[in-house]
């Protein structure tokens, strides 16, 4: 019988992993988002920049910006290795909204120099890291 509650480590290159036990987390995978309850299937998946939710109960408890990588679920256990993660309430929004607006210039005018692809990536971070500090949800 599964357990109520899910133990979520969240690693990257950056810091230390964080290690908390939640009910309920939403994750944005490269194939969409989606959410892990306890006892849910083993599966290994790889995550889109985006926002990670987290629910304790009926509360949402934490609002996670990453940039990419890896998740595995095995039944009560989520493991999170980022490229890249951020608290959402540390994040400065000022400096994710002038990054919002610096990839979508280059974006919108290209020149020869500059790399579409990075300021994609780029692109999606800062909206990310927008949506982790503003406490959006999908």
């Amino acid at each position: 019988m599964p357990s109520e509650n899910i133990a979520i480590e969240i690693c990257a290159p950056q810091g230390d992993p964080l290690t908390f036990s939640a009910t309920e987390i939403i994750l944005p995978g490269e194939a969409g988002v989606f959410t892990v309850l306890p006892g849910h299937t083993p599966f290994l998946t790889t995550l889109a920049p985006g926002v990670v939710i987290v629910y304790d109960g009926e509360t949402v408890s934490g609002h996670y910006a990453v940039s990419g990588g890896f998740a595995e679920v095995r039944g009560d256990k989520v493991k999170i290795l980022a490229d890249l993660f951020e608290v959402g309430e540390k994040i400065d929004p000022k400096r994710a909204k002038a990054a919002q607006k610096r990839a979508e210039k280059r974006l919108k005018s290209p020149k020869v120099e500059v790399d579409l692809q990075r300021a994609e990536m780029a692109l999606h971070r800062a909206i990310a890291r927008i949506g982790a500090n503003s406490k959006e949800g999908y």
